[in-house]
């Protein structure tokens, strides 16, 4: 990222294609999660990060997104593994994603030499 940023590549140019692969990790673990009224599905978000795209389920409404997700022995809750489900799907494709966008940042910003 710094050799990005030396070359000319803006802060905020990297944290929108991280955005973009987190928005689609956050579309996966949505689809896998479990739905009973629809909030856990609703609080998953992705982040915009200039060095990693990040993924949240749960906030202070949804307190039970943890449990949902990594499963609660003592409360006989199995675990879905909805946010593993979606980083094992989108594993694939973020090397593809990650460079089709770093190569466009370069090519609109003429640093290809």
């Amino acid at each position: 990222m710094r050799a990005l940023e030396s070359l000319g590549v803006e802060v905020e140019d990297l944290k929108d294609v991280m955005g973009s692969i987190s928005a689609e990790g956050a579309r996966l673990a949505a689809e896998y999660a479990p739905v009973r009224s629809g909030k856990l599905r609703k609080s998953i978000r992705g982040n915009r990060a200039k060095s990693r795209a990040a993924i949240t389920a749960g906030k202070k409404r949804v307190p039970y997104a943890g449990p949902i997700n990594f499963g609660w022995h003592k409360r006989h809750i199995q675990p879905s593994e909805f946010m593993q489900r979606a980083d094992r799907a989108l594993q694939a494709r973020v090397p593809e994603m990650l460079t089709e966008g770093i190569q466009r940042l370069i090519n609109e910003r003429n640093l290809s030499g």
